[in-house]
């Protein structure tokens, strides 16, 4: 009988060890340093090489909450009231959206990029999957008006963990003129328990580790779901999604599109795994940047 008891009990301590576990891992994986960013982009993103560290120019914002957002603004290269604001991915920095760079700075915008919540320069804090980075995306956007003037014409830029913000952001009705998600998750439960099996790891599991996150880091992740911010949306919001994506499946984006009720429109990348599309194919990209502004009259 006692051996009943002792196996019962390592099965206890090691069900609850493995939720705290994941639930760490997922709100603290590791994240780059500036310096491996910036490295990664001029590696795999060729038009990146055409900017350097002191075309930009960094500061920072500070939130309701008190909390530091770092940010770098890369001026247009003519005179333009035109603004993007780029959210970067889950461990990257903002140094990780400059592949997206010379597409803009082609269609004459000021891109405004920014460390999202515990990444980069930015103090470390939980990643919570765009509940709480929505609010560093919405103080940037207060500041980039207040900083550059209220009468500016801007939008935002997401990719995966990025996309997942922007399209959070939706449910607060920001006044701004286009959304662009690339590879944004519809809900992060899905994505968790994809990322646990491919580990040998049951999907149910992601339940207890939400129980663990929210008591440990009070993250839950039953509520990261931006597809919910998009219903009623008339913001006109573009998709990209990598076809061979297999970490945030293109099916995110194609129900994104189902519940928005403005204007969207979904463009697949073929051969593009995660966060791919616009190193893949630039070309296209800025094809489809361009015929989505020239069609929402924004250029």
């Amino acid at each position: 009988m006692i051996f009943v008891i002792i196996a019962i009990i390592v099965v206890i301590v090691l069900f609850f060890g493995l939720s705290i576990f994941i639930a760490s891992t997922a709100v603290h994986g590791r994240r780059q340093t500036m310096d491996e960013s910036w490295v990664w982009q001029q590696d795999h993103a060729p038009g990146s090489r055409a900017f350097q560290k002191t075309d930009l120019t960094d500061y920072t914002v500070t939130g309701p909450d008190g909390y530091v957002y770092h940010v770098s603004c890369l001026p247009a290269k003519v005179d333009s009231d035109h603004y993007v604001i780029l959210a970067h991915g889950y461990t990257d920095t903002r140094y990780g959206m400059m592949k997206y760079a010379p597409l803009y700075h082609e269609l004459g915008f000021h891109c405004v990029m920014f460390d999202e919540r515990g990444h980069g320069e930015n103090a470390p804090v939980p990643c919570s999957y765009g509940i709480r980075e929505v609010e560093g995306l919405l103080t940037v956007l207060d500041d980039t008006k207040k900083r550059f003037g209220p009468d500016i014409r801007i939008g935002f830029h997401g990719e995966s963990l990025g996309g997942a913000t922007v399209l959070t952001a939706l449910k607060y009705h920001p006044e701004i003129h286009f959304v662009v998600d690339d590879c944004g998750f519809a809900a992060i439960v899905p994505i968790l328990k994809g990322a646990l099996r491919n580990f040998g790891i049951p999907g149910f599991m992601v339940y207890p580790a939400t129980l663990m996150s929210c008591i440990l880091y009070k993250v839950n992740f039953l509520k990261a779901r931006p597809i919910d911010a998009v219903v009623g949306n008339q913001i006109p919001l573009l998709l990209m999604h990598g076809a061979e994506d297999d970490f945030i499946l293109p099916e995110n984006s194609a129900r994104i599109k189902e519940a928005t009720a403005g204007y969207a429109t979904l463009h697949y990348f073929p051969g593009a795994g995660h966060a791919l599309s616009a190193i893949i194919d630039p070309d296209r990209y800025l094809v489809l940047l361009r015929e989505f502004f020239t069609e929402i009259h924004f250029l």
